[in-house]
């Protein structure tokens, strides 16, 4: 695959901290660089915004159907300020017609925002003006405490006035987690054996919304799917007569309900942290980061089905360590690391459409139907 992205100013923060992303995979580097020698590359390629990406005509790789069914849903993953991932996705799903408003999307946190996005109708050029604005204001003006208010603001104006009704065609699930304080009141209730998280105290709920009332109880979801205590100002946030925290941390990346065949969006590197942690789906322990608990739902499963977006998904290998993502998803990084994540999202998504083969695929029933709109058939 080709791909041109614009060229950086220097930057000695972006410099190092990529050259250690780099450092820390190089040994998935050399096993993924591996992995590409023995597929031989096909003769044909196909255009996709700026990229070009060649199609593989030989099998798919292990793991992956020759002739996969194009997927019937989408989820965006908590993603924090580095949301700029998500949009770069967005514009390859977008631009070879696998997403579009009628798509079932699901999302948590961040990943929330852009599913709702699409789901609106927007373009991933609204969506980004849009989130950048946010992340702009609070590099600008301080974040802790801050970043609710900024960003409801932010939804207010930029949503469509009817983007409740846009958004309740079974096409969006907003991912929200409402804590549970557990003790003796729990008695004689399905809570009283509850074990809360870590083998704390308090437990936490997830659930999906899909429909919404008004344009305030659309943006109500989406800012209790985005709020970490604190960070976004009070503990909680009130949603529907109960406090809700951050939808990420009871699922991290949902998918659509009834979706058979979803892929995920995920902006972290994540995969060896799924394969490193224990069985089972935790609920004995309170350990919400087992490997079958809801907070991955199938993290790795989906990759093995081709079914993962994501740095270190379908043969890649991150250029930035989670730990330096971690702190950009919390403090707004520099308009030139802003725009190195739309990148990175671009090529992560036209990998994934490549390794897939549905570039091909959705090429010739553009054609298709462009031949058929000039014959008037």
């Amino acid at each position: 695959m080709a791909s041109t992205s614009r060229s950086l100013a220097p930057s000695p923060t972006r410099d190092v901290a990529f050259d250690r992303g780099r450092r820390a995979g190089d040994a998935r580097a050399t096993r993924a660089r591996a992995h590409r020698r023995r597929r031989p590359r096909a003769s044909s390629a196909t255009e996709i915004g700026a990229d070009v990406i060649a199609v593989a005509a030989s099998p798919a790789p292990s793991g992956r159907g020759a002739s996969p069914s194009p997927p019937d849903g989408y989820g965006f993953s908590a993603a924090g300020m580095i949301f700029p991932y998500h949009v770069g996705a967005w514009r390859v799903l977008s631009e070879t017609n696998l997403i579009g408003p009628t798509t079932p999307v699901a999302g948590a946190s961040a990943g929330a925002l852009v599913a709702a996005f699409i789901a609106c109708g927007m373009t991933p050029d609204d969506g980004e003006r849009a989130l950048m604005r946010v992340l702009r204001d609070c590099r600008a003006n301080g974040v802790l405490g801050r970043v609710g208010a900024v960003l409801e603001a932010t939804l207010r104006e930029e949503l469509p006035r009817d983007a409740h009704e846009r958004c309740s065609r079974g096409n969006l699930h907003v991912s929200i987690t409402t804590p549970k304080l557990l003790g003796p009141w729990n008695a004689g209730t399905p809570d009283e054996n509850r074990v809360g998280f870590n083998g704390g105290p308090v437990a936490l709920d997830g659930e999906l919304v899909s429909a919404f009332d008004t344009f305030d109880d659309l943006v109500g979801a989406l800012l209790s799917s985005c709020h970490i205590p604190l960070y976004c100002g009070w503990p909680t946030r009130a949603y529907r007569g109960k406090r809700r925290v951050d939808g990420g941390w009871t699922n991290l990346a949902p998918t659509p309900p009834g979706s058979l065949n979803a892929t995920r969006v995920a902006s972290f590197p994540l995969l060896d942290a799924w394969n490193a942690t224990v069985e089972g789906d935790g609920a004995a322990t309170g350990n919400f980061f087992a490997k079958e608990a809801s907070f991955w739902a199938g993290w790795g499963d989906d990759e093995s089905r081709g079914s993962l977006i994501a740095p270190d998904a379908a043969g890649g290998v991150s250029d930035v360590d989670y730990v330096t993502l971690g702190k950009w998803a919390l403090l707004p990084a520099s308009d030139d690391i802003l725009d190195e994540l739309v990148e990175m999202g671009r090529r992560d998504a036209a990998r994934w459409v490549e390794v897939n083969g549905f570039c091909e695929d959705r090429a010739a029933a553009a054609a298709v139907a462009t031949a058929d709109a000039a014959t008037g058939s």
